[in-house]
Order: C-alpha cells, then structure tokens, then sequence
C-alpha cells in the first residue's frame, strides 16, 4: 500500500496520492474546487483518479490498487497520444 501511496496522481500538481487524500479530507469543497487544490490547474488530464479518489475519501475507504490501476491507464493513453503525433 504504501508504494500506492506515494504514487504521483497529478503531474500539473506534483501530488502523489496521498497528498490528494490529505487534501480532500481537510476540505468541505466540492470536487471541482477540491480538484483544483489538488491539481493547480482546470484541465481534465487527471479526472478519473482524482473523481473516484475523492468518493472513495468521501465514503470512507479507499482502494489503492484501483486508484493506482487509473493513474496508469491515464498514463498509458497520454504515451499512446504522443507516439500518434
């Protein structure tokens, strides 16, 4: 768990997981403003781990395999993107 942990989820923000998590618990904010401290920015680059983490801190349990399984995928797509230009 902890090599989940220390996983970057945000490259805008430099924010491993944990940094989200700890984020997203000391704030009452909506996702969209909750995001934004997390990312430091309005793109949609991280959407899907940082939206499923923020339910998963906001229900109370938190699945990193999963979270880490969502980073990658993003990560996978953004390289497939570049090797298509």
């Amino acid at each position: 768990m902890e090599e989940y942990a220390s996983k970057i989820i945000c490259e805008c923000g430099q924010k491993t997981i944990q940094d989200a998590i700890d984020i997203f618990r000391s704030t009452t904010l909506p996702y969209k403003k909750a995001k934004k401290l997390v990312t430091g920015c309005n793109q949609t680059c991280c959407r899907r781990p940082l939206m499923a983490l923020f339910n998963m801190v906001e229900f109370g349990e938190i699945d990193y395999e999963e979270i880490a399984f969502l980073i990658d995928q993003k990560n996978s797509r953004f390289e497939q993107g570049e090797n298509d230009e």
